[in-house]
C-alpha cells in the first residue's frame, strides 16, 4: 500500500524493515519469544484497542441518553398541535446552521468533501437521515412514546442480520445473545407487555417498523461514510441535505410565519443541538470505535433513559419489571465489550488512519 510524504516516510521504512519473515510486525505476539519484547508491544495495542472500544461506548451512551430525555420534549410540541414535518425541518435546518458555524470557526479541514462523494451524501440526507427522523417523530405523534420507541428498537436485529448475511461480520454467541438480552430490556423498560399491539393506531405502529428500517440503513450506510470521513463531517452533510429534502417538501415559510412563542423556539433551539446534533454525533464516533452492529445494540440503552425521564419529569409509574428490563440492558452492553470476536471487520476509524493521504507537492513513495 503506498503512503505519502515526508510525514509517512519513517512509516514506509518501518514497513519495508517489518517485512523481512526475521523480523515479526510490531502488535503480533511471537511464538518464540514470549515475555519480551514482542509479548509487550501486543499488550500495548490490544490496550489501546480496548480504551478506543471503551470510549466508543462511552459516546454511545451519552448520545442515547441525550436521545431519551428529549423524546418528552418532542411529545409535547406535538401534543400542542406542531406536524411532525416542521419539527424535522426546523431541527435538521438549525443544526445543520450551528455545526457550520463551530466548523468554520475550529476545522474547516471537515468542510471538505470530495466531488465523487455528493451521490452517496445526498443518499444519506434523502433516505437516511430525512427517513428516520420523519418516520420516527410521525410515529411518536401517533401513539405513545413507549410503545413508539419499543417498535424502533427493532433496529438492531435488521443490523445485525444484514452485518451478518452480506458483511460477513461473525454472529458469535456473545452478541446474539447481547442482541437478544437488550431487545428483551427494551421490551420490559417500554412496558410492552402491557401494550396491546393490536389496539395500537395501525399507521402509528407500521411507521415505526419502518423507522426501524431507516434507523437501520443509517447506521449501516453511515458506518460505510465513517471509512472515510470524520463523524462530524458525515452530520454536517448528511443533515444539510436532509434539511434540503424538507425545505423542497415544506417551505420554510410556514415555520416562519407560524408565529410560534419564544417557548416553542427554546424547544426547536434545544431539540436541534441536544436532540440531533450532540446525540447523532456522538452515536457516529461510536460506530466509527465499535462498528454499526455493537452500536446499534449499545443504543438500547434510549429507552431506559426514556422511562426513568417519565417517571422522574412525568410522574409516571416505574415497575420492577422495568427496573429489570434497565438492568438487562447494562448487562447486554457489558457483555459487548466481554465478548470479543477472533476475527471481525475493523473498525472504521481503524481503515480510515490506514489509508494514504497524498498531495499534489508530496509524491506517494511505495
Amino acid at each position: 500500500m503506498p503512503c505519502a510524504g515526508r510525514y509517512r516516510m519513517g512509516a514506509c521504512w518501518a514497513r519495508s524493515v517489518n517485512s523481512s519473515p526475521s523480523r515479526p510486525e510490531p502488535g503480533f505476539r511471537h511464538s518464540k519469544k514470549k515475555n519480551g519484547v514482542f509479548e509487550k508491544y501486543s499488550s500495548l495495542n490490544e490496550m489501546v484497542m480496548n480504551r478506543r472500544e471503551m470510549t466508543g461506548y462511552l459516546y454511545i451512551l451519552v448520545g442515547t441518553t441525550l436521545w431519551g430525555v428529549s423524546s418528552v420534549v418532542a411529545k409535547s410540541l406535538f401534543n400542542s398541535g406542531l406536524p411532525p414535518a416542521q419539527l424535522v425541518l426546523v431541527r435538521l435546518t438549525l443544526s445543520t446552521l450551528v455545526l457550520s458555524a463551530i466548523l468554520l470557526f475550529s476545522d474547516r479541514r471537515r468542510l471538505i468533501i470530495s466531488r465523487r462523494d455528493l451521490p452517496y451524501f445526498l443518499v444519506l440526507g434523502f433516505i437516511g437521515v430525512a427517513g428516520v427522523q420523519f418516520t420516527y417523530y410521525f410515529t411518536i405523534s401517533k401513539i405513545n412514546v413507549g410503545p413508539g420507541v419499543l417498535v424502533q428498537y427493532l433496529a438492531p436485529i435488521w443490523i445485525t442480520l444484514y452485518a451478518f448475511f452480506f458483511q460477513r461480520e461473525p454472529a458469535t454467541r456473545w452478541k446474539v445473545f447481547s442482541l437478544l438480552l437488550a431487545v428483551l430490556g427494551c421490551y420490559l423498560v417500554m412496558g410492552g407487555y402491557q401494550v396491546d399491539l393490536f389496539r395500537l393506531n395501525r399507521v402509528g405502529l407500521v411507521s415505526g417498523i419502518i423507522s426501524s428500517l431507516f434507523f437501520a440503513f443509517y447506521s449501516l450506510y453511515g458506518e460505510k461514510g465513517l471509512k472515510r470521513y470524520d463523524p462530524w463531517t458525515i452530520i454536517l452533510y448528511g443533515f444539510g441535505f436532509g434539511a434540503l429534502f424538507y425545505w423542497i417538501v415544506a417551505s420554510p415559510l410556514t415555520v416562519l410565519t407560524a408565529n410560534y412563542s419564544l417557548n416553542v423556539w427554546l424547544a426547536f433551539l434545544y431539540i436541534a443541538i441536544f436532540s440531533t446534533l450532540i446525540p447523532f454525533g456522538f452515536y457516529f464516533k461510536g460506530i466509527e470505535r465499535v462498528r454499526a452492529t455493537r452500536a446499534s445494540i449499545a443504543s438500547t440503552w434510549e429507552p431506559v433513559v426514556a422511562g426513568l425521564t417519565a417517571y422522574l419529569a412525568l410522574g409516571e409509574g416505574l415497575y420492577p419489571l422495568q427496573v429489570a428490563g434497565g438492568i438487562a440492558v447494562v448487562v447486554a452492553v457489558i457483555l459487548l465489550q466481554i465478548g470479543k470476536e477472533k476475527a471481525a471487520p475493523s473498525s472504521p476509524m481503524k481503515i480510515r488512519r490506514k489509508e494514504p493521504v497524498t498531495t499534489k507537492d508530496e509524491p506517494a513513495c511505495r
